[in-house]
């Protein structure tokens, strides 16, 4: 700010200054980042004047920035107490509702500021949005519609009309948006990642690759783009998926994970359930347990009866703080999964794993770590995605979904290679991807009484 601007700031805001002059320089503060000024200028206003709309209504979006959404909507909805008609605040609070999962209460202020300024193409676009969270994908097609309409190069909302579009199974016209996305937004990581793995359910294999080695031309570092490509190229496969990749992946998936999981008519938890008690019987909350890449905490219910000490452990800092909000564990941790392990000597009496070791393709230093850090007689239970014994020399294999497969002989091999006596190997059915089975395995196994000589052996 220049000597000029500071007098005129000092003269705004001074004593003799009315509320809306302290109100201006309020937002011009707001608007260059300058967010502890603008807070302080925007609270003088309403000392001044309790009444002022403006400084309510924006005093109530900054509160929103720093993360105190209930009270950003108590102070916009004071200011749409005294002027309902005000468009830009009804907007604002669909926002603030959608960011604490109020779905319906958002949509509906969404319409209304749709009905005061139906030329707003980001109400559209925000509307939209909310009804494909509600499962009304051709209603948020229109809504998505009338905001291209109104705004041809809103990426967001070709984006979105990809999705629901997607969710319709209007595949070619969700490619199109899609396409239409990158074309004014050629850096959109996720229009490249969905219409990946819309290719890659139309087994457009040769396509996707395309897709993904051009993404990853654009953006070298991206460790989505290096995965997926191997994954639908066979080439530079890795033998476990980068931790980046995994953040990425899952801190992107979060918000809606458990929804997206319920669609999918997800099992991995519930059988990893059956399999604790099928081990251990009746509960008597007397194990150290570990969830090993415990995602949203999916398979904490059922471990709590049988804890005295239960921790999660997850890449993903998002899926930790949804983990957080069930109240089931009494540690969780963001960390890598072998390292956690290897760093963990006969700490546990129960390690389950749901879906996470399809993140890993040699499982030698995962279930190594993991036998070293069980008690004697402790239990492991993980599944993994089923792979045919002729598919690869190797026992496992990366697949075009970015998750690997495994052969039950390899399993078998790895487990009693670790020190593990194997109790069960069953094939399982663990969701449905379009609108198939995905086949895998349940293992359960236990520490034998040389498992500490064998587990070190391998370290």
């Amino acid at each position: 700010m220049n000597r000029k601007q500071r007098r005129a700031a000092a003269s705004a805001s001074g004593p003799g200054a009315n509320a809306p002059e302290v109100v201006a320089q309020a937002i011009q503060s707001h608007r260059q980042g300058r967010l502890d000024e603008a807070e302080s200028l925007y609270r003088r206003a309403l000392r001044r004047d309790p009444n002022n709309i403006d400084a309510l209504h924006f005093l109530g979006v900054l509160a929103s920035q720093r993360g105190r959404h209930a009270e950003a909507a108590e102070l916009i909805q004071q200011a749409l107490a005294r002027n309902p008609r005000y468009a830009d605040a009804w907007n604002n609070l669909g926002n603030v509702l959608a960011g604490l999962d109020r779905w319906d209460e958002a949509a509906t202020a969404y319409q209304r500021t749709i009905e005061l300024a139906p030329g707003n193409p980001s109400a559209h676009c925000n509307l939209g949005v909310m009804l494909l969270r509600s499962d009304r994908f051709a209603e948020a097609a229109a809504a998505f519609r009338q905001a291209i309409s109104l705004a041809p190069g809103l990426a967001e909302a070709h984006f979105n009309l990809g999705k629901a579009l997607h969710a319709q199974g209007q595949y070619e016209a969700a490619i199109a948006a899609y396409q239409e996305t990158l074309r004014w937004q050629p850096a959109s990581a996720m229009a490249y990642k969905n219409l990946g793995l819309l290719l890659y359910k139309l087994h457009r294999t040769e396509e996707a690759a395309a897709l993904f080695r051009d993404w990853l031309a654009r953006d070298p570092a991206n460790p989505v783009a290096r995965h997926m490509l191997a994954a639908h190229s066979g080439c530079d496969a890795p033998e476990r998926a980068a931790d980046a990749y995994v953040q990425s992946l899952f801190d992107g998936m979060a918000d809606g994970f458990d929804d997206h999981l319920l669609r999918l008519e997800y099992r991995a938890p519930e059988l990893i359930a059956q399999a604790v008690v099928a081990a251990l019987g009746q509960p008597e909350r007397s194990l150290s347990i570990l969830d090993a890449g415990c995602g949203t905490g999916l398979c904490g219910p059922a471990l709590r009866p049988y804890a005295h000490h239960l921790v999660g452990v997850d890449l993903s800092p998002r899926m930790i703080e949804r983990a957080r909000t069930r109240s089931d564990y009494d540690a969780l941790v963001v960390a890598e999964l072998t390292a956690f392990l290897a760093a963990r000597t006969a700490v546990y009496d129960l390690i389950v794993s749901a879906d996470t070791l399809v993140y890993f393709g040699r499982l030698e230093p995962v279930l190594t770590a993991a036998a070293a850090a069980l008690r004697p007689g402790g239990r492991l239970a993980f599944t993994v995605e089923r792979l045919e014994e002729a598919a690869t020399a190797d026992g496992f294999r990366l697949d075009p979904s970015g998750r690997y497969r495994h052969a039950e002989a390899y399993v078998r091999r790895v487990l009693t290679g670790v020190g593990m006596e194997v109790e069960t190997l069953e094939s399982v059915t663990l969701r449905l991807e379009g609108g198939q089975p995905v086949v895998g395995f349940l293992a359960s196994a236990r520490k034998t009484p040389a498992g500490d000589e064998v587990a070190t052996a391998q370290e």
